[in-house]
């Protein structure tokens, strides 16, 4: 199938226009970065102390996902910035408009990590913390807003589901290029309606599934329990 998608005219939501046209994974992460930008900026505005153990937990939890982040924004712009700007070169302002946000979000969240470091290994007052993580989290909501309003209308207009296809896949496939799905699958399924997991993991080979519920779930579920108990 070759032919361009019109945005299916009933969905409710970009979420929903993207699902309906097979694309589950990307906007949940999104959603994902700011539910955990959320819970930090909490933890520090509670001027919370955390034990030794506690705080290495924050410190791996928040690199894994700031690595995730990096990784996502990179795959964004060299696939799904490239298949938008190839179907016109109209897009071309609003591509590079993407890369610039991308560029200033990943100034911001290292920013926000070496401040984080500060306050939780190194005796620094969360406060120290705090506004950085706010910042962060303030752009990243901004950010994903704009992509809803501008980007994905776009996308939705242009793509065909062959495309779509390529970039959720490639997007998936940068996390798993850096061993990082046996993290970021039960990040972004944990706590999913059943329905909606149902066809998440309906996309995947039979035996990922089986490995995802017998071992990433139960570590992953460890791991969130020694960050956010």
């Amino acid at each position: 199938m070759t032919d361009r998608m019109e945005p299916p005219p009933h969905a409710s939501t970009v979420e929903d226009a993207l699902e309906q046209v097979g694309v589950l994974l990307m906007p949940l992460m999104n959603r994902r970065y700011l539910r955990e930008l959320a819970r930090y900026r909490l933890l520090l505005a509670s001027g919370t102390q955390v034990s030794s153990e506690r705080a290495t937990a924050l410190m791996r939890w928040w690199d894994t996902h700031a690595d995730v982040m990096a990784g996502h924004h990179r795959a964004m712009g060299e696939v799904f910035g490239a298949q938008l700007t190839s179907q016109s070169a109209e897009f071309a302002t609003v591509v590079a408009s993407m890369s610039t946000r991308y560029e200033s979000l990943e100034s911001s969240r290292a920013e926000a990590g070496r401040r984080l470091a500060g306050a939780l290994r190194d005796g620094d007052p969360p406060s120290s913390a705090l506004f950085s993580v706010i910042r962060l989290h303030e752009e990243v909501s901004a950010v994903s807003s704009w992509e809803e309003r501008e980007i994905v209308p776009l996308a939705l207009r242009s793509f065909t589901p062959a495309d779509w296809a390529r970039v959720e896949s490639f997007v998936i496939g940068t996390q798993a290029a850096r061993d990082r799905l046996d993290h970021v699958l039960p990040w972004l399924c944990a706590e999913l309606p059943a329905d909606r997991a149902r066809r998440v993991f309906a996309s995947f080979p039979a035996p990922m599934t089986r490995t995802y519920h017998s071992a990433w779930l139960p570590a992953f579920e460890r791991f969130a329990a020694q960050a956010w108990s």
